[in-house]
């Protein structure tokens, strides 16, 4: 029943977060807890709900080399039972006090997000302490959430997906900690004991890395409190090795993967522009042009809907902290590969030439401008915005500032920024399949 409260209440805070006026950006407070740790915070009255989001700096990439999946390992046992609660009764405990607790990782961040209401606040963020704190590592749910690993690692040396994706990384990162997998393999499970999850979790979760954003129904004193009781006992310092910066690689010929399959995946690459950089703006909006904007983008037009050589394309900016990458990946049958890539390579090296057109740019700065709001649609995602902000370096009046950031774009600096990105023939090529039209020996390494 507790559940189904709050399933419903965070439906209304979704419904009343859209229903508001697109100029209505939410009014962000930055809290000093009494002990030292700062918040973002937006007082929500209307719905009795807290949402708190935390990241801390430091993710796969910062794993031991032939320890990879420990981040993603730790993280998934931390609410698997803490002080004294076993797994089954910490999910008892959380359950019976209607909270959503939950943890994740990526490449360069750890993330724990939690959801309660605020009438049992204070019991939420004592759970939340424990699992921060004093995460038991108890032999039963470790060789659970290893068994389940196992079964993903098996069922991903079948995946063209997944194979492409390791490949492309070993390829355009080398031995960097971004070239490894960030999810265990059967060797690096072996590697993995109780002490390296306690030790991994112990190195990364302290307040020197923290950052934290939180919405909802509470004062900010009350909410200060709670902070200090969940984070205040974490160590000062956090000491997990981050990765130094890393230029992504190139290569002149395609690397295909044979695989047995009647369709290929194909990724492509090359070193992007960087969150921080000044063009980081032009940059998304071209984006948004050339493969971004799902079946409205240029490339999705002139491949799939002119000429029908893929199911699928796109492109993407990937900001790492330590690397930048623009990428693009399409799908289409094993004959139509050739064809599809020469093509995808013309469209890029058109826009490096002669950019976008008038109707194309204004097109996409209001798509971005329209639908960046719904992008806040509720308590959940204005904290995890107000994390995103702080992680980037952005001040307070980003949600206010977007709109003018991408409507100030430029041709010319469009046309700057596709020569940037675009004005190249030497893509990071990997295919997995068995395709046409390639001139390149297969490579015959299918990732691990």
């Amino acid at each position: 029943m507790r559940r189904f409260v709050i399933a419903v209440l965070l439906l209304a805070s979704s419904l009343l977060w859209a229903a508001l006026p697109a100029a209505a950006s939410p009014k962000i407070e930055r809290i000093k807890t009494p002990l030292g740790i700062e918040v973002w915070f937006v007082r929500e009255p209307s719905i009795p709900i807290l949402s708190l989001q935390a990241t801390w700096r430091g993710g796969s990439s910062s794993e031991p080399a032939g320890q990879e999946g420990l981040a993603q390992l730790a993280t998934g046992l931390l609410n698997e039972g803490a002080g004294d609660l076993s797994a089954d009764d910490f999910q008892i405990a959380l359950q019976e006090s209607a909270v959503d607790m939950g943890f994740s990782t990526e490449r360069d961040y750890t993330t724990a997000t939690i959801r309660t209401l605020t009438v049992n606040r204070a019991r939420a963020f004592d759970l939340l302490k424990l699992a921060l704190t004093a995460p038991r590592f108890d032999d039963e749910p470790v060789q659970r959430v290893k068994a389940q690993a196992r079964v993903a690692y098996e069922r991903s040396r079948t995946s063209p997906n997944a194979l492409v994706g390791e490949r492309f990384a070993q390829l355009a990162y080398g031995d960097h900690p971004y070239g490894r997998r960030s999810a265990p393999s059967t060797e690096s499970l072996e590697r993995i004991d109780r002490a390296a999850l306690a030790g991994f979790t112990t190195s990364l979760l302290a307040r020197s890395n923290l950052v934290i954003g939180a919405v909802g129904d509470v004062a900010p004193e009350d909410l200060a409190r709670l902070v200090d009781t969940s984070f205040g006992s974490l160590p000062m310092q956090a000491s997990v090795t981050l990765p130094v910066p890393v230029v992504p690689k190139t290569a002149a010929q395609p690397v295909v993967i044979p695989f047995p399959n009647p369709q290929s995946i194909l990724l492509f690459g090359a070193p992007g522009i960087a969150r921080e950089d000044p063009d980081w703006y032009a940059a998304t909006v071209l984006n948004q042009v050339l493969g971004g904007g799902g079946m409205t983008s240029r490339l999705f037009e002139e491949v799939r809907e002119k000429r029908g050589l893929v199911y699928s394309v796109g492109t993407q900016l990937a900001p790492y902290k330590a690397a930048a990458l623009v990428s693009g990946s399409l799908a289409t049958s094993n004959a139509q590969v050739g064809d599809a890539l020469k093509l995808v390579r013309a469209e890029l090296a058109r826009v490096a030439k002669e950019g976008v057109t008038d109707r194309e740019l204004a097109a996409a700065k209001s798509y971005m401008t329209g639908s960046f709001p719904l992008r806040l649609n509720s308590n959940a995602a204005i904290a995890g915005m107000l994390v995103a902000i702080q992680n980037t370096g952005l001040p307070p009046d980003y949600i206010d500032a977007y709109p003018g950031l991408i409507n100030s774009v430029t041709q010319d600096d469009i046309r700057r920024v596709a020569e940037r990105l675009f004005a190249r023939n030497d893509y990071l090529v990997v295919v997995v399949g068995q395709p046409a039209g390639l001139e390149t020996p297969a490579s015959g390494k299918q990732g691990g």
